[in-house]
């Protein structure tokens, strides 16, 4: 009794190889893909921002009140608009909120701020400030001599 040979050739190679790219091709339409979840909103996150405003030739920038953990953090960045060192006082944060209660915070950057230079202002409070509505910056600024 004989066997049939039955030869790899060029012929049953490429068949295959259209078969499994049709199946790769099936399975990547028609089974469904994970969607990228989307960090949901957590409604006890706060993330204010506020505008920006110079008092005294120098400008606060990048304002912003927010919650981590159970703290809050009020940041800003203060640069000196002048060509002159400014000797500086501590400076005073009051936010107001809806029922314009005033939360009065202080920051110290330093004794003086040289010309067109820029500090970070980072202050951490346990004080509930999710319902800022405006907030004003006081600070004292002379030129040095």
């Amino acid at each position: 009794m004989e066997r049939d040979i039955h030869a790899i050739t060029p012929l049953k190679i490429a068949i295959i190889a259209i078969i499994l790219i049709i199946i790769v091709i099936a399975i990547y339409i028609f089974i469904p893909k994970k969607q990228d979840e989307k960090p949901t909103t957590d409604p006890k996150l706060i993330h204010l921002t506020f505008d920006n405003t110079v008092q005294n030739h120098i400008l606060f920038s990048d304002i912003k009140v927010f919650k981590q953990d159970d703290s809050f953090y009020v940041t800003a960045n203060a640069t000196n608009m002048t060509s002159n060192t400014l000797e500086i006082s501590p400076i005073t944060i009051t936010l107001k909120d809806k029922q314009n209660n005033d939360t009065v915070l202080t920051s110290y950057i330093g004794d003086t701020l040289t010309s067109e230079d820029s500090r970070s202002i980072v202050i951490k409070t346990n004080k509930n400030l999710k319902n800022t509505e405006n907030i004003d910056i006081n600070i004292d600024a002379q030129v040095q001599s």
